[in-house]
């Protein structure tokens, strides 16, 4: 079975820290769909306001269009993580691997923007797309529009990646 699993959440939130923990342990393929958005999206509008809906879209779509493309290659699991904050976006990937009979599991990530602030300004964001700074005030814009998952969803997991987490004890949780 084809599996895809998104990690959504505010940016700084520790998604794709615990992507790369979830991609060693079980061997999974992380998509970095900042690859896509750089190509897509102008730097000065990544640092400074959310792209739209339909040019997130855009990305978004290829980075998935690629991901099947690793499943025709053999790849059997596919991480991608991002804010995801939009649920007609969700909806609409889903979709997408619905049609392509590709298992979806999302694992929202939350933790404090406390925590956030301290883990940001402790830590250099090597291959990010955003600088601490920026992903601070990124993280507080999403905040106000960041539409909830409903509660129905049998595919959808919550993790608290708090302070003092046991990040190997969140990694099983997930499955």
């Amino acid at each position: 079975m084809k599996k895809l699993l998104l990690f959504a959440g505010l940016p700084g939130v520790g998604k794709s820290t615990i992507s790369r923990k979830v991609s060693k342990k079980i061997g999974a393929k992380i998509v970095d769909l900042d690859d896509f958005k750089k190509n897509d999206v102008d730097p000065l509008l990544v640092t400074s306001q959310i792209d739209p809906p339909e040019q997130r879209w855009n990305y978004y779509q290829k980075a998935i269009e690629h991901t099947f493309g690793l499943f025709k290659q053999g790849i059997s699991t596919v991480i991608m993580d991002e804010v995801f904050h939009l649920n007609s976006l969700r909806a609409r990937l889903e979709s997408m691997c619905t049609e392509r009979d590709v298992q979806v599991l999302w694992v929202e990530v939350r933790c404090s923007y406390e925590t956030v602030e301290k883990r940001l300004q402790s830590m250099s964001r090597k291959g990010h797309i955003l600088s601490t700074e920026e992903a601070l005030k990124m993280h507080l814009l999403f905040e106000d529009i960041f539409e909830k998952f409903s509660p129905n969803d049998q595919n959808h997991i919550i993790i608290d990646n708090g302070n003092d987490v046991d990040l190997d004890m969140l990694i099983e949780n997930i499955f």
